[in-house]
């Protein structure tokens, strides 16, 4: 059998691989895209990855656009395929607008399970029993197969990372009353080491849990072992609906009538009626496409009906050719003319006028810029940044030290409550009951009946008191005194002639003179600690905007990690002290900084250092412009910083733009557009020709040398 290739075309929930796929003797993957995530439900999320997977596959093998094959075979998952082995309307509907949109004739579809089931049918003699897992990133099916058919299928989503706990968990949900076939087959998102895990994992000898009576063996499948099942499943199948008997001349009548071909696909010109350049593979796919479109039950796979599949249209009819129609020959009376002398010459310039509408095609020149979807890349580094090193290496990156000054303020309403006021004061006499002479110091304190405290303000002398025997009187010496309240208020006012007794001393006792009065009380606004330590929060998290502030400003601060910011002199001066009345508390800030300074001369050599080993960044264009340097410190010195370097950029994919310039030169627009949209990632393009009057040509320049690319993200 003549080698065939047609897409093979791997969908699950979260990403699509195509593969180009060759079904001869033997049968084998040509190349094979990247699996390219989309938006479950989202058809142009869809097709935009289904093309990106496409392009990188014809790309490996140098497939040009108008030799790709038509045909395509789809592995579905199998919770898009009913009972009734239909696909599921909203299922369809992605697959109708793939068709359409990229011009693909649909041979037909399988579940990625049965897929198994009879690639493996047809290894063994036995029909085969086993456990296929498929690894997503945020989810995980599985498919239980007893004896070649699928019994019971299990889906789950993942809050975190796949563990075999959550296999062994799915597996006593779904298990039969039967042992579990001792086989598991795993496929899909493949960690490096869940195939061991699975292996290791302890699956007999637990006490209330029994999945399989020993060890089963475990295999993962690789993404090129994959398909190249697969491909061996589609295949077999195609080679089996080519040994079928050719129909009668009824059949062919039938066959003829449900073609499936799509309503959206040009049915004038067939395969026959290309040029050699147009239908035909490269040299190392030397051989013409022979997959033919045939009803999909023919090849096992489920009928595509218009009901439930991608809308058909019957081939265009043949329209009988018109009548010849006879007309009787009129003939015109003949007219001389006189003979003019003409030199030959003379007429040269309006022969090669026709030329000159040329002229503007060999003038123009054309700018065709490119926009791709970057190759994201965010890797994280532990290193070390060492101002006291001059080599790059893994671990560490040489820097500088930047040193600068900077001068701040930061102010906030003060918190703090406290009672103030005055205290009652007036003058006193003082009684002395003794006959000998008191000394009273200063402070002593007095009160009167209801406990209220005052004090002396000076110290004095009572002298002492006097007897008269004859008129039986005694006088008491006396002394005036000034006192004051113990404590603030208006309740230590007192009026004249109250009795204050001296707390220490009953043979003392004073009278108000005039009265004591003066004493207030109120409540005011003060610094509390807590609003100390708050400013000193507030310094904190400004700090960091304030040298960011400080690094924009300066051009020469390029380069600077913020994250090794450390402070060599701080001075804080508070305009007020805790407990002194303010409404405000400002504190004016100083300090001394010290940042690490990467120098962006070296910044391509960090890349290349750190990413030497990064396929992502290997197989793209990279511009140091493009990336940006973060670092989070756990250790910092006034020399080295220890932490964490995160690089953060986007990438351009590799393409040949000079090949690129060959192929577009001297085509129209819309050629143009086909090579372009065939490059890889790419979603928009545009095409602009200079002089702008001549941009009705629609046509790039004949010399490549007049055509600009620009490639944007």
């Amino acid at each position: 059998m003549e080698a065939s290739y047609y897409w093979l075309i791997s969908i699950t929930t979260e990403t699509v691989s195509v593969a180009l796929a060759k079904s001869g003797d033997p049968d084998s993957i040509a190349s094979l895209g990247p699996a390219t995530e989309w938006i479950p439900g989202d058809l142009d999320s869809f097709l935009h990855s289904v093309d990106i997977s496409l392009s990188a596959a014809a790309e490996k093998v140098s497939l040009e656009p108008s030799q790709e094959p038509e045909s395509s075979a789809f592995i579905l998952p199998p919770r898009w395929i009913g009972n009734d082995g239909k696909i599921f309307p909203e299922h369809l509907k992605l697959l109708e607008n793939l068709c359409r949109s990229l011009k693909l004739k649909p041979l037909g579809f399988i579940s990625n399970d049965e897929a198994f089931i009879e690639s493996l049918d047809k290894k063994d003699s036995f029909p085969p029993s086993f456990i296929l897992l498929n690894l997503g990133q945020k989810e995980f099916s599985l498919s239980l197969v007893y004896l070649g058919e699928v019994k019971k299928r299990f889906h789950q989503q993942l809050n975190s990372e796949f563990t075999p706990q959550d296999l062994e968990s799915a597996l006593v949900t779904v298990r039969l009353d039967s042992a579990l076939p001792p086989r598991i087959l795993v496929v899909g998102h493949l960690s490096p080491s869940i195939v061991d895990d699975i292996k290791n994992y302890p699956w007999i000898g637990k006490k209330n849990i029994e999945t399989f009576l020993h060890l089963p063996d475990v295999d993962a499948f690789q993404p090129e072992e994959l398909f190249t099942l697969y491909s061996h499943t589609v295949s077999s199948q195609l080679k089996n609906s080519n040994s079928e008997t050719p129909p009668s001349s009824d059949q062919d009548q039938a066959l003829e009538s449900s073609e499936t071909i799509p309503q959206d696909i040009d049915t004038d010109k067939t395969e026959e009626e290309l040029p050699p350049e147009e239908s035909s593979f490269p040299s190392e796919l030397d051989s013409k496409s022979e997959l033919e479109e045939i009803a999909p039950e023919e090849l096992g796979f489920s009928e595509i009906i218009e009901s439930d599949s991608i809308v058909l249209s019957p081939p265009p009819l043949k329209a009988n050719p018109p009548k010849k129609l006879n007309f009787p020959k009129l003939s015109l009376p003949k007219l001389s003319f006189p003979k003019l002398n003409l030199n030959p010459w003379l007429l040269l310039p309006l022969a090669l006028s026709p030329l000159l509408l040329l002229i503007p095609y060999f003038l123009i020149k054309a700018e065709v810029t490119i926009n791709y979807n970057a190759t994201e890349i965010t890797r994280d580094f532990n290193l070390t940044l060492d101002s006291t090193s001059a080599e790059v290496t893994k671990s560490s990156i040489p820097v500088g030290k930047k040193t600068f000054d900077l001068d701040f303020s930061e102010s906030l309403s003060t918190t703090g409550q406290k009672e103030t006021g005055d205290k009652s004061k007036g003058e006193v006499t003082i009684f002395n009951k003794l006959d000998k002479i008191q000394n009273v110091p200063k402070s002593t304190v007095l009160s009167d009946l209801s406990g209220k405290k005052y004090e002396l303000l000076t110290s004095i002398q009572v002298p002492a008191s006097s007897f008269n025997l004859a008129t039986g009187t005694i006088t008491m010496g006396q002394t005036k005194a000034n006192i004051i309240a113990l404590d603030i208020g208006p309740e230590f006012d007192q009026n004249k002639d109250a009795v204050l007794n001296f707390s220490e001393n009953s043979n003392l006792l004073a009278k108000v003179n005039e009265s004591i009065n003066g004493g207030s009380r109120r409540q005011i606004q003060v610094v509390s600690a807590a609003d100390r330590t708050k400013l000193n929060q507030l310094i904190t998290d400004s700090l960091d905007s304030r040298v960011s502030e400080k690094i924009k400003s300066e051009s020469s601060l390029a380069g600077l990690m913020p994250g090794t910011l450390f402070i060599d002199k701080k001075t804080l001066e508070f305009s007020r002290e805790v407990g002194e009345e303010t409404d405000t508390l400002q504190v004016d800030v100083s300090l001394t900084l010290s940042l690490f300074q990467i120098d962006p001369q070296q910044k391509e050599t960090i890349l290349q250092t750190l990413l030497a080993n990064d396929q992502d960044f290997l197989n793209s264009i990279a511009s140091p412009s493009d990336f940006l340097f973060t670092f989070t410190s756990t250790e910092n010195s006034s020399q080295k910083s220890v932490g964490k370097l995160t690089v953060t950029g986007k990438t351009l994919p590799k393409i040949d733009i000079t090949k690129l310039r060959q192929q577009l030169s001297g085509k129209d627009f819309s050629a143009a557009q086909k090579i372009i949209d065939s490059q890889p990632q790419v979603y928009d393009r545009d095409i602009i020709i200079y002089p702008s009057v001549f941009s009705f040509l629609k046509r790039l320049p004949p010399s490549e040398e007049k055509i600009t690319i620009i490639q944007k993200f």
